[in-house]
């Protein structure tokens, strides 16, 4: 009888990640505690499940084995997308993918960037207002899977963690002499710093996660 792990291995496999590491790093979970799940040496808990059901949009039920073990038709046929954080620049917060079950965000339909990869994060706040309003959700896929690799100019979906919290922010990214950098798109005062990535040396770790292929406004 197939476990928790062998379920969310054959969720991450009809995702179209090959390797748990490449799920791990496109969701921004730790790759460590998501192997242990997949290999069935830790538990999966009830909030890591409902975390791991919604990118892969499954249920918590399916994942955990609860009721008649049946596999959401959802998985087969991706429409939407699951949001994975909320970009409010200058909070940093745990991640918290609960908060966003049931929400349901359209796919951006590319063939060179299918829905199985997509996701998307809700902008709180003015930060990227020159581009997205606040309320609207940006559409990403993985920075590593975008076909062609970043372009200059494009808005990309930045993650800064520190102390084990994390700032989730859009930005532009630009190619200079000096290397790439990014830069603001928000007409805040409060948000015109350009950001450098950063491998984590000076204490804080600050990374490309996505680029953004388009939003979303609800009514």
């Amino acid at each position: 009888m197939p476990t928790p792990g062998d379920r969310l291995r054959a969720l991450r496999i009809k995702k179209g990640f090959s390797t748990a590491r490449d799920a791990a790093k496109a969701f921004g979970w730790s790759e460590h505690t998501y192997k242990s799940h997949e290999n069935n040496t830790r538990g999966i808990r009830p909030d890591a499940a409902r975390k791991y059901a919604q990118a892969y949009g499954s249920s918590t039920a399916y994942i955990l084995g609860i009721g008649n073990g049946s596999e959401p038709s959802v998985v087969n046929s991706v429409v939407n997308v699951p949001v994975i954080a909320r970009v409010s620049a200058g909070t940093f917060r745990y991640d918290d993918i609960q908060e966003f079950e049931g929400i349901l965000v359209p796919a951006v339909p590319r063939k060179d960037a299918p829905a199985a990869i997509q996701y998307s994060v809700i902008i709180d706040g003015p930060s990227v207002n020159k581009r997205i309003p606040d309320g609207a959700y940006a559409i990403c896929v993985p920075y590593a899977s975008h076909p062609g690799g970043a372009q200059h100019g494009q808005l990309v979906h930045v993650v800064r963690e520190r102390a084990g919290l994390y700032e989730h922010t859009i930005k532009e990214l630009r190619f200079t002499r000096d290397g790439m950098i990014l830069m603001p798109v928000s007409t805040d005062p409060r948000y015109q710093d350009e950001v450098r990535l950063s491998t984590g040396d000076d204490g804080e770790i600050v990374r490309i996660q996505g680029i953004v292929i388009g939003s979303f406004t609800p009514l």
